[in-house]
């Protein structure tokens, strides 16, 4: 530090960290700032989704209250940094190492609420899209996840003494056991939500192309996996290093990443590339009805089929009138109930031609047809 300020000119001050072989607090500061962009910029696309759609959805909500809890963590994790987190052990002063031990505990418990509830978006925006006969299945996840979540918190909150947050080494001999135990429930948790759609999209009648690009976007969540495991690696390096306070920056790092993916991911079911798979030529694009609520008897929601682009040339009648001849109005409805057993997915779209004006009478057209082919003999 005094080599570097020395060699500074006349009115420079010493930058506000660095990164060299005693201190990373600049790798930290980076990693955890990419992470606040990328939760902002989902909290952004999800606000900017739910507007064009007019409403919001429970999935929306939980991802209100991830990115909540996921700016608390990058602040605390950025308050850790200040009180000398990612420095060798000697240069961080004596009165500020059981504040960032405190600081690092709480940026321990906030990371895996984030993560939990991620899962449990990710299973809410699922629920809006499964069958009702696979609801059981999306409940099943839903608690698993709520539990591990649970559990985390649990397993990273009561550690080996009274005085949990100073337990960050070797010391406590059952914190890493503890981690190796959350990031496999966490594997498996990711591997069955990961499972969920890749089922279920094998019975939607839609080709097998458009199967293929659901699966693609709805299976990038597997990063997450990849990740875990290396954050795991980077614990286990801190816990049993002499100096975890410096070699905790890589797995502070790791967490950072791999919290803001974790959100970024939620954003998924606002691509246009995701919607347009729903999407048949006309832009008919099956979606809920809004404006049908479930009732008390709790039968699922209509369904309903909305354009999401202008039909043109739906019909042609050579009039030159301004207004058309013709309107449309699609709706969608469920397979009759003899037929259920047989086509239980199938979605029959049919379609309700009104004439609204120009009443024509087919018997005088007929008329004066006849007629006027006589005149021309």
């Amino acid at each position: 530090m005094a080599v570097l300020a020395a060699s500074l000119p006349p009115g420079v001050s010493p930058p506000l960290t660095e990164d060299n072989d005693h201190n990373h607090n600049g790798l930290i500061v980076i990693i955890t700032s990419l992470s606040l962009f990328l939760i902002l910029a989902s909290l952004g696309i999800r606000l900017f989704a739910s507007s064009k759609r007019g409403l919001l959805l429970k999935d929306d909500y939980v991802l209100f209250a991830v990115v909540i809890c996921a700016c608390t963590q990058v602040s605390l994790v950025l308050l850790q940094v200040h009180y000398g987190w990612g420095k060798s052990e000697e240069l961080i002063p004596s009165r500020d190492l059981i504040p960032m031990e405190k600081v690092g505990y709480a940026t321990d418990l906030f990371y895996v609420l984030v993560l939990g509830l991620s899962k449990i978006g990710t299973i809410l925006f699922y629920q809006n899209l499964s069958l009702q006969r696979a609801r059981w299945m999306i409940n099943v996840i839903l608690l698993s996840c709520a539990v591990w979540t649970i559990i985390a918190m649990l397993l990273l909150g009561i550690r080996c003494s009274s005085h949990p947050w100073s337990d960050i080494d070797m010391d406590c001999g059952g914190l890493f056991p503890r981690w190796q135990a959350i990031c496999a429930l966490d594997i498996i948790l990711e591997a069955m939500i990961l499972s969920y759609p890749a089922i279920t999209i094998q019975n939607v009648q839609i080709s097998l192309s458009k199967k293929l690009k659901v699966l693609s976007i709805l299976s990038c969540r597997i990063i997450l996996i990849p990740l875990s495991a290396i954050h795991l690696y980077y614990i286990h390096s801190q816990i049993y290093s002499t100096d975890p306070s410096l070699i905790g920056t890589y797995a502070t790092s790791v967490a950072e990443l791999h919290l803001g993916l974790s959100i970024v991911l939620l954003t998924v079911s606002c691509l246009k590339m995701f919607i347009a798979v729903y999407e048949d030529d006309h832009g008919f694009a099956y979606t809920e009805d809004s404006s049908q609520s479930q009732s008390h008897s709790g039968r699922t929601p209509h369904k309903s089929w909305r354009s999401s682009k202008p039909v043109k040339n739906l019909s042609s009648f050579g009039s030159n009138e301004e207004e058309p001849i013709l309107r449309t109005e699609a709706t969608v409805t469920a397979s009759p109930a003899r037929h259920e057993e047989h086509q239980s997915n199938a979605i029959l779209k049919s379609v309700r031609i009104s004439v609204t004006r120009e009443s024509i009478e087919l018997d005088e057209m007929q008329g004066s047809s006849s007629a006027g082919k006589s005149r021309s003999a």
